[in-house]
């Protein structure tokens, strides 16, 4: 199935979002006791915020007609992508701004240095 247009792709990403959660909720089934955190507020707003974010990464991909599927994926990976992206590392000030480093150069640049 293909989905496009904004709301369609928000929506389906989302969705993705949301069977992340019910995996994650689904692997608790057998535990006799329900996590501490499962009766936190700032948990299920971090949650919400999480699957919300999944639509709106998969619409980063942009709303052009793609499959269902992909579009489940990307939101259901989010939480990973932006895990990925907050982790990764800092940029070096330039050689103009910290003598004794090397000079930028578009092959530096390219190799991420």
């Amino acid at each position: 199935m293909m989905v496009s247009g904004v709301a369609a792709i928000l929506l389906v990403g989302c969705l993705g979002g949301i069977l992340a959660e019910v995996a994650r909720w689904y692997e608790l089934r057998t535990s006799p006791n329900l996590p501490a955190y499962a009766h936190s507020w700032f948990y299920w707003i971090a949650t919400i915020c999480m699957i919300v974010a999944g639509g709106l990464l998969a619409l980063a991909y942009g709303t052009e007609p793609k499959s269902a599927i992909l579009v489940a994926n990307i939101g259901l990976s989010a939480p990973v992508i932006i895990k990925a992206l907050a982790a990764s590392a800092p940029v070096r000030p330039t050689a103009a701004f910290a003598p004794g480093l090397p000079r930028p150069s578009l092959l530096r640049f390219l190799a991420g240095k």
